[in-house]
């Protein structure tokens, strides 16, 4: 890359990024505050960016980056004319004419430099993290290595020369990039290349804390991670928005975890990427020709299953109650698809159908109750959606069972069955 900030991938093969930026879906938020850290693994999103056609310009501006090294000014020069054309260039905020509302924020040299340089740290970053996670028994600890010039915060200085195991927590939070601009990387070694350098290897035990981080002027805050240096005291935390590992997130995503909120956007961005749409479509194709060829379901789903999971829906506090689980995070099989697929050609559940899970989860018309299921429903566009959720005997995952439209004499009939738990 032609930009000292990156210039350490210079040599790197460049796939994994490729890969992780790739797989990116979309998230919509008018403040940067609004998408928050580990979100950011599965959803592109630019602050104040409210149109999906403007994002995949610039997301699709990105990926070429990374495939050719080009440079700022190559990011630049194919993103201003597209923005200049569809009024999305220069400063101030877009107002609708008819509404007055506000619709979003111009985008200028300034923003696409902060684009540039953050998307492409993480995307290498993650990379980076891919591929010595891969190679972790051969090289199980990793240091902490500040670029220590003129430029170097002190508190990104501190971290210099720390050793921890791959698998230490102090990772999932202080993998690099820790903050706005931060040149920081990792170095792999060897239990040999600790005792030929003399290096110390540390353990985070007890030195890690989650803390209520300032987030904004107003005096807002978020819980955040911190490490206190045991030899100084000195707390140590990324700067805000920051405090995930990208790579970790990414290929290793661990929703329950997460903010509900935090969450919400993963799932959408998972949805929205193009690994769901590859998958969804393949299966698409196979169903539909296993059933030209006369196969039942149940053949069809021992043939082409072969075990994936995406996360569709995030549970709000209250359904996890009335449904005895553990867990907030709602998943769809392939399992589950294929029988959608199969059973319901005639009730056309397109691959972006899916993204409404979420919203009928959470802006339900009324809830129907059983003893081992779910169904929450949602008028959208003068349509029902109904979405049946079931918890595993132990209460610790959630199964999306069904999706499917409905009209106004089935819900009618649900209405009259009296197992409605609740009814907005």
């Amino acid at each position: 890359m032609a930009t000292a900030d990156l210039s350490f991938a210079i040599g790197l093969p460049p796939e994994q990024a490729i890969r992780y930026f790739e797989a990116k879906g979309y998230t919509i938020g008018f403040d940067w505050q609004e998408v928050w850290g580990e979100a950011h693994a599965r959803a592109f999103t630019v602050a104040g960016v409210t149109k999906l056609d403007i994002l995949a310009d610039i997301k699709q501006a990105l990926v070429e980056v990374l495939k050719n090294g080009q440079t700022l000014a190559d990011f630049q020069n194919s993103l201003q004319p597209l923005l200049e054309a569809k009024g999305w260039w220069g400063k101030g905020r877009i107002v609708d004419p008819d509404s007055g509302e506000i619709i979003g924020k111009r985008l200028n040299p300034r923003r696409l430099d902060t684009i540039f340089r953050t998307n492409l740290q993480s995307a290498y970053m993650a990379g980076r993290y891919r591929a010595q996670l891969d190679n972790a028994e051969a090289r199980p600890w990793w240091e902490y290595v500040a670029v220590m010039d003129n430029r170097t915060r002190p508190m990104h200085r501190q971290l210099h020369g720390r050793v921890f195991r791959f698998d230490d927590p102090f990772w999932r939070s202080f993998y690099p990039p820790n903050g706005w601009r931060c040149r920081c990387r990792v170095r792999t070694r060897s239990s040999a290349d600790l005792e030929r350098l003399g290096l110390q290897a540390d353990d985070s035990n007890g030195q890690l804390a989650t803390v209520d981080q300032p987030i904004d002027r107003q005096g807002n805050t978020r819980p955040a991670p911190a490490w206190t240096n045991p030899l100084t005291g000195q707390r140590f935390m990324a700067d805000a928005g920051f405090g995930w590992s990208p790579g970790r997130a990414a290929w290793q995503p661990e929703l329950d975890n997460y903010p509900a909120d935090i969450a919400r956007h993963y799932v959408q961005g998972s949805l929205s990427g193009p690994d769901y749409a590859r998958s969804y479509s393949q299966l698409e194709q196979a169903v539909s020709q296993s059933l030209k060829d006369g196969k039942d379901s149940s053949v069809l789903r021992q043939a082409l299953g072969s075990g994936q999971r995406w996360p569709v829906g995030v549970l709000q506090p209250a359904d996890m109650a009335r449904l005895g689980t553990d867990s907030q995070t709602v998943w769809l099989s392939d399992d589950t698809l294929i029988k959608q697929l199969a059973h319901r050609q005639g009730q056309a559940v397109a691959l972006q159908d899916y993204w409404r899970v979420q919203q009928v989860l959470e802006q339900p018309e009324l809830i129907i109750g059983g003893r081992d299921y779910h169904l929450q429903f949602v008028r959208e566009k003068d349509r029902w959606w109904t979405a049946v959720v079931k918890v595993t005997r132990d209460g610790k995952e959630n199964w999306l069972q069904t999706f499917y439209p409905m009209n106004d004499r089935e819900v009618a009939r649900l209405r009259r069955s009296g197992k409605i738990v609740w009814e907005k």
